[in-house]
């Protein structure tokens, strides 16, 4: 097994993404081809005890930067770091790629180097969210900005494979985000998302959830387009930073919140980690004859070594085979006469 990282990727590369490697490399026995500028990844690794570690470094001469615009440096940089790494992947040469870095470039570098399975129109980008009675996925949650109800008949169909496969979710429940839990709310993209996967088959499609019915952790796949669930996702976890931020100010203000805090802080340690997205390992866009997971910029080497737990357990499970006998099963109950002609176009 064969994981491309791109090194030169991230708020903290290549820094952080060698140390992630060197742990990640340890601890699950995989082999981890570290692309980028040789020199720099040679000086991280000195810094680590790497003897007998499945560790290779592959030379790019270039990096898609966070500004760079993706298609644009996708085609310009054919020696940047995510394109070698997603050829490797085409080629066989690897069976997954991760990166930190820019999340377009790495969209579109999976989308046209890795290529789409047989039959996925679009692919989702999926990611675990923290809910009070564990984590719920969700997608799509950035991958697609306008999308038809066919599409999210296809997200629902691979997010429940994801949640089962990655994450051991039995027979998990499929939903969709609107804006009450009745069958007639939402627009007409919901209205008709909702009925396509009523009558998709292969999942355990339990109707609408409510943003705040997401976070109780009533859904275990949460099904919306790419706009609203990038909107969402972005909106948690600034209302997330906001209450920390709100907790330590109100703390400081007198001594006796403090000395509350310091009898607290056992607690406050143990919420902190609840909250803690880096052991999810990172958005994975599912639909590609590879994995493809992007980690958040700011991925320390915790995050990056559980982003290639993510990679590992994707590959052991077969999860691009399993999505494509999928697909192909709903295929097979003829598309056109379960969804209704879209209202949204977006080609």
């Amino acid at each position: 097994m064969n994981i491309a990282l791109d090194a030169m990727g991230g708020d903290h590369a290549p820094r952080e993404i060698v140390a992630g490697a060197v742990e990640a490399a340890r601890e699950y026995g995989v082999v981890i081809s570290l692309v980028g500028r040789p020199a720099a990844i040679e000086a991280e690794l000195a810094k680590h005890d790497t003897a007998g570690l499945g560790l290779e470094i592959v030379p790019a001469a270039e990096v898609i930067e966070m500004d760079d615009k993706p298609a644009r440096a996708v085609r310009n940089k054919p020696d940047s770091s995510m394109v070698i790494a997603c050829n490797m992947v085409r080629d066989g040469r690897a069976q997954a790629f991760i990166t930190a870095g820019n999340t377009g470039g790495a969209l579109t570098a999976g989308i046209l180097k890795v290529g789409r399975i047989k039959g996925v129109m679009r692919p989702a980008l999926v990611t675990p969210f923290p809910t009070r009675k564990g984590f719920c996925v969700i997608l799509d949650v950035g991958a697609n900005a306008d999308t038809r109800p066919e599409h999210m008949q296809q997200f629902g169909i691979m997010g429940s494979i994801y949640a089962e496969r990655v994450f051991d979710v039995q027979n998990p429940g499929v939903y969709v985000l609107s804006n009450g839990e009745e069958a007639g709310k939402g627009n007409q993209l919901i209205l008709s998302a909702y009925e396509a996967l009523e009558q998709t088959p292969c999942i355990n499609f339990c109707g609408n959830v409510e943003s705040k019915e997401i976070m109780a952790g009533k859904a275990d796949v949460v099904v919306t387009d790419g706009f609203t669930g990038n909107i969402f996702l972005k909106t948690s976890e600034a209302l997330a930073g906001l209450v920390q931020s709100v907790m330590y100010e109100e703390f400081k203000r007198d001594p006796l919140s403090m000395a509350g805090a310091l009898l607290a802080r056992g607690g406050l340690r143990r919420v902190r980690r609840r909250m803690d997205d880096s052991q999810y390992g990172g958005a994975v866009l599912l639909g590609l004859r590879g994995p493809v997971i992007v980690a958040h910029g700011r991925s320390n080497a915790t995050a990056i070594r559980h982003t290639v737990r993510v990679a590992k357990t994707a590959i052991e499970h077969d999860l691009t085979h399993r999505i494509e006998e999928a697909v192909l099963l709903s295929e097979g109950e003829s598309l056109s006469e379960l969804i209704p002609e879209p209202v949204i176009r977006s080609e």
